[in-house]
């Protein structure tokens, strides 16, 4: 049996028996991690108020090879996501965040970038920048740091450069110039919310949210990843359709 020690996001938790939770945790330095953590059901138990989706804590756990439930030995606090869940569009964003991150990250492979972007989204998110921009920058990203979206520079298809309108084919995850496909049969995105998309590709969450982006490019922006998303996963994630759900 190994012991280790990692500082690590509550993603998920699910019950596991009358007094035992499982914990989904995103680890900084080893991907992943479901764990048993005994007693968390308990009113008293030493995990309390510390299992809230996206807070940050301190773990300590132990595992065995080829067993993939490891047990968690300790959680310390170190950042609280209290205050994103105050109110219920906070709940269903942090859900959603966290959805998307057990989702696109590694099981027990370290992924410190997509650690670095969980991080500063949710520090962000804290200080007070618009959840909207928060959730838009974040979905560009991961979708970017898994290989699936790059920047909108050049078209994949004839690599001219993409200038003021591109296209994304049904069931595509790639945008293409209008040259190379049909806007009739496709997502047209112009040029404002690719401005947008080039922005977050070169600029950091709290530089952006100096200048609150247009409302109409930040939906245009979603609805691109969200098709992009269900591309590549061949579904939507249950988070997102709850919070589409609640919103209307």
């Amino acid at each position: 049996m190994q012991l280790f020690d990692d500082h690590a996001f509550v993603l998920e938790t699910r019950d596991l028996s009358d007094s035992d939770r499982v914990v989904v945790l995103f680890t900084r330095e080893h991907g992943t991690k479901q764990g048993a953590a005994r007693g968390a059901k308990r009113r008293f138990s030493r995990f309390a108020g510390q299992l809230q989706p996206l807070s940050l804590v301190k773990v300590q756990w132990s595992e065995k090879p080829e067993r993939q439930l490891v047990r968690i030995r300790s959680l310390e606090l170190v950042r609280s996501a209290q205050p994103l869940l105050e109110e219920l569009e906070g709940i269903l964003l942090a859900c959603y965040l966290a959805e998307t991150v057990a989702v696109f990250a590694a099981d027990s492979d370290a992924d410190p970038v997509l650690f670095r972007l969980v991080d500063s989204t949710v520090q962000a998110l804290l200080d007070g920048v618009a959840a909207d921009l928060a959730a838009r920058y974040f979905e560009v990203w991961v979708l970017r740091l898994a290989g699936i979206f790059p920047p909108p520079t050049n078209c994949p298809n004839c690599f001219q450069p993409i200038v003021d309108r591109a296209v994304l084919p049904p069931t595509s995850e790639s945008l293409l110039c209008p040259d190379c496909t049909s806007s009739a049969t496709g997502l047209t995105i112009g040029p404002s919310p690719l401005d947008l998309l080039r922005a977050i590709h070169r600029r950091p969450l709290l530089e952006l949210a100096q200048a609150a982006p247009a409302t109409t490019d930040l939906r245009r922006i979603e609805t691109l990843c969200a098709a992009i998303r269900r591309a590549f996963l061949q579904q939507e994630l249950r988070s997102y359709r709850v919070m589409l759900e609640c919103v209307q």
